[in-house]
């Protein structure tokens, strides 16, 4: 039997060879279907991966021809019968069914013999022509054609949504090809920027506007700025958490949750300054404050720069070398993940820039006044110009020295008496209606003692919303230009 088999092999391969280009090109026909009515339905409605659907699908009936090829593999008996009608003469059958009787007569042993004769004189495969379904292999390329002249036609993509992805995706390319050069940040912290940026890459090409492209890197930009805030130490962030619940160590509690150290060193010189205005009962305070604080650090030395200085100030004792103290240990705490945040920073202000809108021409004036009583009125007025070249001027002042605002839990300003006045009627009668707020009524404080409560309230309820990272960036630059 397995000089048999041998002798046969040849053919019996060319016979798997056309069924399985049979059933390629059957197969390949309803992937053709498929493909063409994708790429016209792409030139409807925007289909971002219309192109790997197609290869696709062509793939999957690769995959279909030749798993339907091998469970249809020719038999043995098959081979032996078009090995017959290719001048085998039906020995190659007689042959096959004698060999498969356990004790063959003499006879049938010649019979065996004589088989294996023709067989080893005739070259089957050589002689064997491929049979393809012609029809259906012209209409498959037929298809195939009309398929990669359909995509000639235009894309229902906005061109403004081509260009700014364009532009965009240039931008991605250069921070990779900068994170690549950055020898201070680890092959994970590359890793980790380079995974954002494909990420943005990938979404850049599927958006179908220019406003789900500008979605899409302003997502981005808020996620880079969430992993730049979660590279900050455990105790920084806890002390961040710490510090905002006062007024006074607010701006510390904003420098130490972006991990910044030169905005660390500026918010102790400050505090520095304002600590020498407090009394004995305030400092105190302020103490058990930066003991509790103290409990819950990791770090040993930086719990001992918070004991220390705790222990002053309940004392009513605060010296600058315990500030310097403790100014060096959070500068030291900032140093972890320094250079990847400022890889993330770096990335997250080139997609910024590369957001910049175009230039346009125009103009525009105005002004306005306002006053309100109580301890403190203001008014300004200002007018502008600009244009692609910009231009402009403008006057006005913030608050005055000594003002005094509400603090936060004052803002519905219970138990305030207001009165709207209506519209007359026919008779020449206003109606009038009076109602008292509700919430605590709260105190006015001086400005700079209530200020950073206001901003750590519209920072953190800008982080809750799903807002533009630009726009959050804007509200940020905003209370940062009224501090100063």
């Amino acid at each position: 039997m397995g000089k048999f088999q041998t002798l046969l092999a040849p053919l019996k391969r060319k016979l798997f060879l056309e069924g399985f280009l049979q059933s390629l090109v059957k197969f390949w026909l309803a992937a053709s279907v498929v493909g063409l009515a994708v790429v016209l339905l792409s030139k409807i409605i925007f289909i971002p991966d219309a192109v790997k659907l197609v290869l696709g699908a062509f793939g999957i009936a690769f995959l279909f021809a030749v798993g339907f090829t091998v469970i249809k593999r020719p038999k043995l008996q098959e081979t032996a019968a078009a090995a017959d009608a290719l001048g085998g003469q039906e020995r190659m059958i007689t042959a096959l069914e004698l060999l498969q009787k356990q004790e063959p007569s003499k006879m049938e042993k010649m019979a065996i013999e004589d088989g294996i004769a023709v067989g080893g004189k005739v070259d089957f495969a050589k002689a064997y022509q491929l049979r393809l379904p012609k029809k259906l292999f012209l209409w498959m390329l037929l298809l195939i054609i009309l398929t990669m002249a359909t995509g000639f036609l235009p894309s229902p993509r906005e061109e403004k949504a081509e260009l700014y992805a364009k532009a965009k995706l240039e931008q991605v390319e250069k921070v990779i090809k900068d994170v690549q050069k950055e020898e201070s940040l680890s092959a994970e912290e590359k890793k980790l920027l380079q995974k954002e940026m494909k990420k943005l890459s990938k979404e850049l090409k599927r958006v179908a506007s220019k406003e789900d492209g500008e979605a899409a890197v302003q997502k981005e930009q808020q996620e880079l700025k969430k992993l730049e805030k979660d590279s900050v130490s455990k105790d920084l962030k806890q002390l961040a958490e710490d510090f905002a619940k006062q007024e006074l160590t607010a701006p510390l509690a904003v420098a130490a949750e972006q991990g910044d150290a030169k905005a660390i060193e500026e918010a102790m010189a400050k505090l520095q300054e304002q600590l020498q205005q407090l009394t004995k009962e305030q400092l105190a305070a302020l103490g058990k404050q930066m003991g509790a604080a103290a409990a819950q650090m990791s770090n040993e030395d930086l719990a001992k720069a918070l004991e220390q200085l705790s222990e002053a100030m309940e004392n009513g004792t605060v010296s600058a070398e315990l500030l310097d103290q403790l100014s060096e240990q959070m500068v030291a705490q900032s140093a972890q993940n320094a250079e990847l945040r400022e890889a993330l920073q770096n990335a997250n202000q080139a997609l910024g820039d590369a957001n910049a809108q175009t230039p346009q021409a125009g103009q525009g004036e105005g002004q306005g006044q306002g006053q309100g009583e109580g301890q403190g009125q203001g008014q300004g007025a200002g007018q502008g110009a600009g244009g692609a070249g910009g231009s402009g001027n403008g006057r006005g002042s913030g608050h005055i020295d000594g003002e005094e605002i509400f603090t936060r839990n004052a803002a519905d300003k219970a138990d305030y008496d207001t009165q709207v006045n209506g519209t007359k009627n026919e008779g020449g009668d206003t109606s009038l209606t009076e109602q008292k707020m509700i919430g605590d009524e709260g105190e006015r404080l001086p400005y700079e003692q209530v200020f950073h409560s206001y901003q750590n309230d519209a920072m953190k309820a800008l982080e809750e919303q799903d807002t533009p990272y630009g726009m959050r960036q804007l509200v940020s630059d905003y209370f940062s230009t009224l501090e100063k």
